[in-house]
């Protein structure tokens, strides 16, 4: 598939179209893409404490998908043996209830921000492979219980997986087995609400050997009679890589596995990085450097030319499988709330969404909606053409 760079005079129209609109209120992201799949963002439970906050404005005005940044994952949620803090996450389904919004539980069972007490018994003896399994079974009880369907999609596990294709070496593999993944879809598959999706969730999901290992792993799930729904394809990509052919190669892939594809976490990094810093392993770090946080005081013009570039080449992609495509979900909301300001390299000013630190936005916004103004113009006039034949 071909890339494609926006001329000046382009960007002119860009800017002139969207600030026409602006008078008055600029398209919907939702709206925008209202027949070819969702488009939603993560929020941090923080900030549904306050119901007059311009991100929830924003959120129900752009979005009609929202993922939960943190609160649902184990160690937030269920800190210890007993103890559940579920105001946060009431808030959050509540807030989708009234606002009509697809919600995304994120994550079941992950081998980051799961509390040591999950593995151990009271005597602090690691679990052995049975008692872990009931414990997974209980946590997924409980969600189900409290929360059913108003819960939509659960990633069911995220991150298991390694580039190289391996099962990842962690204490659920320790203890349970390489069996873990299945074990776990059975579990949610037997206990959440028959009508809730169920996704496995990772980053480098354009590696050929990753792609590969999920889909075996997806194929050999649904042959023994496993219900797996779809992949969630983490979007931590550059302004430079991966080549967005392997990121349709992967697209394609996964569709003729039997799986709806949803695109998570998407975020565009146009800062700089070391060698081998990409993906979305927490726990790798950088040291601090000045160079590495080149734009402290904004982007400069040739920047955001780029990024808006990388976008309306990764949602022209995107319009071309929305076939296959169930939800494109954005890992933050405005570029405050971005996790790149913290990873690999903790403090830096990043700037990878479509909405700025004021939630002003930018131009690459402006690309992504006149995209799919364009495409949609172009759709019926060759439909005009074909009818008039």
């Amino acid at each position: 598939m071909k890339t494609f760079l926006l001329t000046p005079l382009l960007y002119a129209s860009l800017i002139t179209a969207s600030g026409n609109e602006r008078e008055n209120e600029p398209t919907a992201l939702k709206q925008a893409f209202k027949d070819d799949f969702y488009i939603g963002a993560s929020i941090r439970g923080h900030l549904l404490e306050d119901e007059t906050s311009p991100i929830l404005d924003l959120t129900t005005k752009q979005f009609n998908s929202t993922t939960l940044e943190n609160l649902l994952k184990w160690q937030p949620f269920n800190p210890e043996p007993g103890v559940y803090n579920t105001a946060g996450v009431d808030a959050y389904v509540n807030f989708c209830q009234k606002n009509n919004i697809y919600n995304v539980g994120h994550v079941l069972f992950w081998h980051q921000q799961t509390p040591r007490w999950v593995y151990n018994d009271e005597a602090g003896r690691q679990l052995d492979r049975t008692k872990l399994l009931k414990r997974m079974r209980e946590r997924v009880r409980y969600l189900a219980k409290r929360y059913g369907n108003k819960i939509h999609v659960w990633d069911v596990v995220n991150e298991a997986i390694t580039d190289d294709g391996r099962i990842r070496d962690s204490q659920w593999t320790k203890i349970i087995g390489e069996d873990f993944i299945e074990k776990a879809f059975w579990i949610a598959a037997e206990e959440l609400p028959a009508d809730v999706e169920l996704l496995y969730n990772d980053y480098s999901m354009t590696s050929e050997a990753k792609r590969a290992a999920v889909v075996k792993m997806a194929s050999e799930l649904k042959r023994k009679g496993v219900r797996i729904d779809g992949v969630g394809m983490q979007g931590h990509w550059s302004v430079d890589s991966p080549s967005i052919a392997v990121i349709e190669a992967s697209i394609i892939e996964f569709a003729q596995a039997g799986l709806d594809v949803h695109i998570t976490e998407l975020d565009i990094d146009v800062l700089p990085r070391k060698p081998g810093m990409y993906g979305a392993d927490i726990s790798r770090r950088l040291e601090q450097d000045e160079t590495m946080d080149p734009y402290r005081d904004g982007l400069p013009q040739a920047i955001q030319d780029k990024l808006a570039n990388r976008y309306s080449n990764l949602f022209r992609l995107f319009l071309k499988h929305k076939d296959k495509i169930k939800r494109v979900t954005f890992w933050g909301t405005t570029d405050e709330y971005s996790w790149l300001n913290n990873w690999p390299i903790k403090g830096r000013t990043s700037h990878p969404l479509l909405f700025d630190r004021d939630g002003k936005p930018k131009i690459a916004f402006d690309a992504v909606v006149n995209l799919k103004r364009n495409t949609s113009e172009q759709d019926a006039s060759l439909n005009g053409a074909k009818r008039r034949e």
